[in-house]
């Protein structure tokens, strides 16, 4: 299976977005959903892929200031 057709890992998913500039509560901000929400994404192995497919996308911070 290629990289962009499997889940990431809990580990993954939070590297994804922090190597981007991004916090959980940023992100949260981003997405309009909670905090408590990021956490409970990132933490799921069995998130639907639509969340990968958003945190994979996201751009990175510093090129939105």
């Amino acid at each position: 299976m290629d990289k962009l057709n499997r889940r990431l890992t809990p580990d993954e998913f939070r590297a994804e977005f922090k190597q981007r500039g991004w916090t959980g509560r940023a992100l949260a901000f981003r997405w309009n959903i909670s905090e408590a929400w990021i956490s409970k994404l990132a933490s799921n192995c069995e998130r639907e892929p639509h969340w990968d497919d958003a945190v994979r996308g996201l751009p990175n911070i510093k090129s939105l200031k």
